[in-house]
């Protein structure tokens, strides 16, 4: 049976914010009919507005959570996400990283890896046993985490 063990969610509110406010700007220019050229019609307007709301619902948020079998990371809704069993995880290549600013926030592909970021700062990164994936996610709590992994697998 899985018991909870640890749970981190980042959010990414000005990520929503940025991506509101041109949805709301779209709707608001389509309704009032602004510009010399406005948006003729709601037809034309949907698109543009569901192209605006699906990465928000992508990346509204992250979340971390372990539980006893299970590290997982995902982002909004979870269509971006990934489970490792945690006895699938290599800890002796465990390690808290700093990721520049240049590294970027998302889902991202670096020399590492892929990982999973909402902010410049520190990460966690350890490989699986078989080293074909890696648990890549940013957070504060590196070193709590490891010894939480650490922990779940000596038990």
């Amino acid at each position: 049976m899985k018991h909870l063990k640890y749970e981190e969610t980042q959010s990414m509110y000005w990520f929503t914010l940025l991506f509101g406010t041109v949805t709301i700007f779209i709707i608001a220019a389509t309704y009032f009919q602004w510009g010399s050229n406005p948006i003729s019609s709601w037809l034309f307007a949907l698109p543009l507005i569901v192209i605006n709301i699906l990465p928000i619902l992508a990346f509204y948020n992250m979340k971390i959570v372990i539980d006893s079998e299970v590290a997982s990371v995902k982002f909004g809704i979870g269509w971006l996400h990934r489970k490792i069993p945690i006895q699938d995880l290599d800890l002796t290549t465990a390690e808290v990283v700093r990721l520049p600013w240049y590294a970027g926030i998302g889902y991202r592909i670096n020399s590492k890896g892929t990982f999973f970021n909402t902010k410049p700062g520190t990460a966690v990164f350890i490989k699986t046993k078989n080293r074909n994936t890696e648990f890549f996610v940013g957070t504060k709590n590196g070193k709590q985490i490891i010894a939480l992994l650490e922990e779940i697998q000596n038990a």
